[in-house]
């Protein structure tokens, strides 16, 4: 209750604990009255300000105000809530007036709703597709998932019917990187600068749903959406955010698991549809451990696969709906390729050796309608007949081709290493490195040079089946082009070392040829692989100096420090060959460091090769051969930075 301003005693001042003010301020009018109530009102919003200034810090004290200053109406405490009153936190600071106990309250409870707030999307582009958009991914679709069919393409073209039936979050992921990939399957190499903005725009779609997917738990379609955009990012020069994003879909999917368990009792997709759960799971599953160890044996990064969860895998389906030949192929050289991941990391002769058989087996146990031939296209071998004429200048399938290169480029590989381990094991035995020495290191290990130079051939011949594929899907070439770059960086070592080999004339051919192949494509296909194109050609005027001169010198061998190299001098070529067979792992990683922006061992290599050869190296963390048209920042993509838009 207020004074009453009749009795000179009440409830407030005595409750208060304070002397009556009745006789100061029972006059209401006169002079000073005023003043003194505009000097009160001033000195109370003062405090208030003070208080909001310090940011819920210390609480600053508040006097009462003097004798005589209070409004004519009499002081007016602040009513406080029965609630406030019993709560525990204000009984923890007596000495704080109450006014800014009730503001450090509400202080709190705002920041604790603001700290409880949902996610918010990043919008980069809108996230709804066109009616063109769908129909164009609908007629791409088996053609984005034909080496990899990590989706039921039906099943996934009838959910745009049914929207609702999918997480929000994943569906957007999934579709948005699905339409970038089917852009990217029909864009023309000449149109690829005008329309990749639309494909990207697309992809910045389904990575700005990036933080939910991390957030959904056993949901296989955050699985499927990340993988999808796996698949197009590997078409790109951006191979670090490729391995980052296999890395977090792996991840995610083993924490799901590869089998139906008790977290999906409350699913309804799992009650309702189990085979069809089951065969979703089995999907993803042979398809990350494919792309796993693709990255790996390619990159030199370490599988995200043990060898126990790679041993643990189950053989492949019966159904041959979606698990052909080809795919089964695929995932047995998978297996092998594992073991090649761990060989390369602590190599071993036996080891190494035991790869070498293991591969060999493999391609005998291939259906002969996709094994891996010895005998190529009439352009490069002549004895062939007129029926083996035409059998050979059909083009090969997309994941056929594929399958081919991949178990080429591991034979080389696994060669390289033992060339490797053998040079490196007679150095270390304490020889003192005299000519002799040198001649028993190359018999010891001509061999494996010779399995690595054939393995390399077999790369460039198989090139030959590519000219159909590259008028529809410049991103696949991109991504194809890695190893016939390291069968030529192979070749051009071996000629380096050898230059007075029978085989060495037919090295620089098969260079040349190479070096024509990319003219073609750039001439007459209109795609971006000028760097490229420039890199081989320095490649090739190498070899091809190198094999005149030891064709036209009557002692053999050849000294490499007097090769009259056209562009460096007679030291170019030594240096060149003690790099390429003794500091280099293999030519993929070099070949990888060239055309990408994942380091590797060899990446410190890859840069003393092109200081050699005199090729720019780019500025902004890619290879000297990656092309603008394939870079993410060209369209405002950057994530290495933190910022996608």
């Amino acid at each position: 209750m207020r004074c009453d301003g009749q009795t000179p005693t009440c409830s407030p001042c005595a409750e208060r604990g304070r002397a009556c003010l009745f006789p100061t301020t029972r006059r209401v009018r006169g002079p000073g009255k005023s003043k003194q109530r505009i000097e009160a009102l001033e000195a109370r919003l003062a405090a208030i300000e003070s208080f909001g200034s310090a940011g819920g810090g210390a609480p600053l004290p508040l006097k009462d105000p003097p004798p005589g200053t209070e409004p004519p109406d009499g002081p007016s405490p602040i009513a406080i809530p029965p609630s406030a009153q019993s709560t525990p936190f204000f009984d923890a600071a007596p000495g704080i007036p109450l006014f800014q106990k009730l503001s450090q309250h509400k202080f709190r409870t705002i920041r604790g709703e603001e700290c409880m707030k949902p996610l918010q999307r990043p919008t980069l582009s809108p996230l709804t597709a066109s009616p063109a958009d769908i129909y164009l991914l609908q007629e791409t679709a088996d053609d984005i998932c034909a080496e990899l069919p990590f989706l039921n393409i039906p099943r996934f073209l009838q959910t745009f019917d049914r929207p609702e039936d999918v997480s929000e979050a994943g569906w957007q992921g999934l579709m948005n990187a699905m339409i970038a990939s089917a852009i990217a399957q029909k864009t023309h190499p000449r149109s690829i600068s005008d329309v990749a903005p639309h494909s990207w725009a697309f992809f910045r779609n389904a990575y700005a749903v990036l933080p939910e997917l991390l957030m959904q738990g056993d949901n296989i379609r955050a699985v499927q959406a990340y993988v999808a955009m796996v698949l197009f990012t590997r078409q790109s020069g951006d191979a670090r955010t490729a391995a980052r994003l296999l890395g977090m879909a792996i991840r995610m999917f083993q924490t799901i698991g590869p089998t139906i368990g008790p977290g999906c009792v409350g699913n309804m997709v799992c009650q309702e549809r189990p085979n069809v759960e089951e065969e979703e799971r089995q999907r993803l599953s042979l398809t990350t451990f494919i792309l796993d160890m693709e990255i790996a044996v390619n990159t030199g990064l370490p599988p995200a696969h043990t060898s126990d969860t790679a041993s643990s895998l189950t053989g492949p389906p019966t159904d041959p709906d979606w698990c052909d030949p080809v795919f089964k192929a695929r995932l047995d050289l998978a297996q092998i390729q594992h073991r090649i991941t761990t060989a390369l990391t602590n190599p071993t002769q036996a080891s190494l050796i035991a790869l070498e058989s293991d591969l060999e087996s493999w391609s005998l146990r291939v259906p002969p309608s996709i094994r891996p031939t010895w005998h190529y296209q009439t352009s490069f071998n002549p004895t062939t007949n007129s029926d083996q004429e035409q059998q050979l200048k059909l083009p090969l399938p997309l994941p056929v081709a594929i399958l081919h290169l991949i178990y080429y480029n591991s034979l080389c590989m696994v060669s390289w290493a033992l060339v490797r381990h053998v040079t490196d094991q007679l150095l270390k035995s304490g020889l003192p490195g005299s000519a002799i020495d040198c001649f028993a290191i190359s018999d010891r290990t001509s061999h494996h040079r010779n399995v690595a130079r054939t393995t390399a051939r077999a790369v460039l011949h198989t090139m030959s089946h590519f000219p159909n594929l590259v008028s529809s899907s410049y991103p696949d070439l991109w991504r194809v082009l890695a190893y016939p770059l390291a069968a030529s960086i192979a070749l051009l070592a071996i000629v380096c070392k050898e230059p007075a080999h029978a085989e060495a004339h037919g090295d620089v051919e098969l260079l040349g040829r190479f070096k024509g192949f990319l003219e073609r494509m750039v001439s007459e296909e209109g795609c971006d692989l000028e760097r490229m194109r420039d890199g081989v050609t320095k490649f090739e005027m190498v070899a091809s100096d190198a094999v005149a001169v030891a064709i036209g010198t009557s002692a053999m061998p050849v000294n490499p420090a007097l090769w009259p190299l056209a562009m460096a001098s007679g030291q170019t070529g030594k240096a060149m060959a003690i790099l390429m067979t003794c500091s280099s792992y293999v030519p993929m990683y070099l070949a990888q460091a060239l055309i990408g922006n994942l380091p590797n061992r060899d990446t410190r290599n890859a840069k003393k090769l092109t200081d050699i050869l005199e090729i720019p190296w780019l500025e902004i963390g890619y290879g000297p051969f990656v092309p603008d048209s394939l870079i993410p920042a060209t369209y405002g993509f950057v994530p290495a930075s933190g910022s996608v838009a």
